[in-house]
């Protein structure tokens, strides 16, 4: 039985004064930027353009104007809409976006990264469960090692919302050392997609771990 979640208020919890740094496969992932200052990109739509042309020309695709005005321009604006909804939805401190392809729908996830509150079994609970109010089955919890975070949870249901019904994953760590705790979410209403991403994913987290906050002017 786990301790009660309700006597820890995780509301009002901090942002841990530490960070995470993740290794990735580039060839599926890439990363959103909250904000375009200090990147490579002026905006949102330059970092768009970025990525679709990376990922056709992976793909082995001729860039001739004609593929750039009805492949690439298109999917850009899709990038961009899917960056600007997250930079008004928060509750998260890094993105990355699931591509292998030009032509497949993006899928965002994200990490969130809080100071340590109750716990790690209040922990578990809350990050595990965190959106489960929509949920339509029992949110079935896995237990997942990772080498740089150790033992954690993976928590997955399906529920529904005005949109549709929709897949939902959250993995969740404790990291005593950083006095940090990490939730990994992918939201995702095109189950098919879900399926497609998830090994991914599982993959993905293994390259996550806590790191010492980078200065602001680095």
């Amino acid at each position: 039985m786990s301790d009660d979640v309700s006597e820890v208020d995780f509301e009002h919890r901090d942002m841990t004064p530490n960070w995470a740094k993740v290794s990735y496969d580039t060839d599926v992932w890439f990363p959103m930027p909250f904000f375009f200052k200090g990147t490579k990109w002026a905006d949102a739509a330059e970092w768009a353009f970025y990525y679709v042309t990376d990922r056709f020309r992976r793909g082995g695709g001729s860039l001739t104007k004609r593929e750039v005005k009805k492949e690439v321009v298109p999917r850009a604006g899709i990038l961009v809409e899917l960056q600007n909804g997250i930079l008004h939805q928060g509750g998260a401190h890094k993105f990355y976006i699931h591509c292998p392809e030009y032509h497949v729908q993006p899928v965002v996830i994200s990490i969130a990264l809080w100071k340590c509150r109750g716990t790690r079994e209040q922990a578990f609970d809350f990050y595990g469960n965190s959106g489960s109010f929509s949920a339509t089955t029992t949110p079935v919890r896995q237990s997942i090692t990772t080498e740089n975070l150790g033992e954690g949870i993976r928590v997955r249901w399906i529920g529904q919302v005005a949109a549709g019904t929709y897949e939902n994953v959250n993995y969740v760590w404790r990291n005593e050392e950083f006095d940090t705790d990490i939730l990994v979410n992918m939201f995702e209403l095109n189950r098919p997609r879900f399926e497609e991403v998830l090994p991914d994913l599982d993959a993905f987290v293994q390259g996550i771990r806590c790191t010492t906050r980078p200065h602001k002017s680095a």
